[in-house]
């Protein structure tokens, strides 16, 4: 059910119910169902996790704790996600028909991104004209959206406030498109990722290529999330690594879990006070290809907090599917 400014009051109440029946209903059992009843709105610092189980997000508390289950109204796996200046959270989902993965190139489902207000109630679609898996977003100083695509034309697409007709920007690619996306603070410099070696840049406004971002490739060549940090630098989920990168370009530290353990990094986001969450997508991207052996990586962690400075994990949880990304609500 969609919930709109200037509708009834009993139209806007019966959402309310809604959203709360509904979480109620999709909560683990325990304590949580308290919690949502008495947490209807976003606050700052709750931890939003997408997964591939049909298409939901899971909300958290700072903690880690299970508030509730975002549902979603399109097919398609929850990817990226972001939110606006006025809490608005945009989640992109990916192709959700099957026979998309045989080549056909046909999607009668998913494709596109999504938006939640507050109180987690789907807001419907947005934007239009994704001509395959938008993965990614970003939102310059004045509200226009830049969304990354993972495949077909790779192309980025500018909506302007207001519109739901894109602008195309048709930067260069490596594996995949323009995977995840940021745009810098001077609202032109676009920073994202193809699932390659780099951290590529391209101008907004000039509508040109950039130089790549990093001074030497990526340590195992497969960037794929990124942060912005306040120093100049980036933070870069890139295979069995994070890595953090000065503001010009060169690798000054990595994060990980040590050599003993299965890990492949895919989401990043910063909480702002000197700590950031990981996905750890082992179990999505590698784990299930394994023999039955493996089948304990599936129970372990999959969502981390690091420490920026030492790298210490500070707190862990598992979400008990595949997950994609993770977000922190400001």
């Amino acid at each position: 059910m969609k919930t709109r400014s200037g509708r009834l009051l009993a139209r806007r109440g019966l959402a309310l119910c809604s959203i709360v029946m509904t979480a109620l209903f999709l909560m683990l059992p325990g304590s949580g169902a308290t919690a949502v009843a008495q947490q209807l709105t976003f606050a700052p610092g709750d931890v939003f996790v997408s997964t591939e189980q049909q298409g939901t997000v899971q909300w958290r508390s700072p903690d880690g704790t299970l508030i509730g289950v975002l549902v979603p109204t399109v097919g398609g796996s929850s990817e990226g996600m972001r939110f606006d200046a006025a809490g608005t959270l945009y989640v992109s989902h990916w192709c959700g028909d099957p026979t998309y993965a045989t080549g056909t190139l046909a999607c009668a489902t998913g494709n596109t991104v999504e938006t939640f207000n507050r109180s987690g109630v789907s807001q419907g679609t947005f934007g239009s004209g994704y001509n395959c898996n938008p993965t990614s977003l970003a939102f310059d100083a004045t509200g226009n959206a830049y969304v990354g695509q993972a495949a077909c034309s790779g192309a980025v697409l500018k909506f302007p406030v207001g519109s739901q007709l894109p602008i195309a920007y048709f930067v260069a690619a490596e594996r995949s498109g323009s995977f995840k996306v940021e745009l810098a603070a001077d609202g032109c410099t676009l920073f994202y990722t193809s699932w390659g070696p780099n951290v590529k840049r391209f101008d907004v406004c000039a509508n040109a290529q950039l130089a790549d971002f990093n001074v030497t490739p990526m340590p195992g060549s497969e960037a794929t999330a990124l942060r912005l940090l306040p120093d100049g630098g980036v933070l870069v989920a890139s295979g069995a690594v994070i890595a953090r990168l000065d503001a010009s370009g060169a690798l000054v530290q990595t994060y990980s879990l040590g050599a003993d353990e299965y890990q492949y990094w895919f989401g990043v986001d910063l909480v702002g006070d000197g700590t950031f969450w990981a996905i750890n997508s082992y179990s999505s991207t590698v784990a299930t290809s394994l023999s039955n052996y493996l089948s304990g990586l599936l129970q372990k962690p999959n969502v981390y907090r690091f420490d920026l400075a030492t790298g210490a994990v500070v707190t862990k949880f598992y979400t008990g599917t595949a997950v994609k990304d993770v977000i922190v609500s400001r």
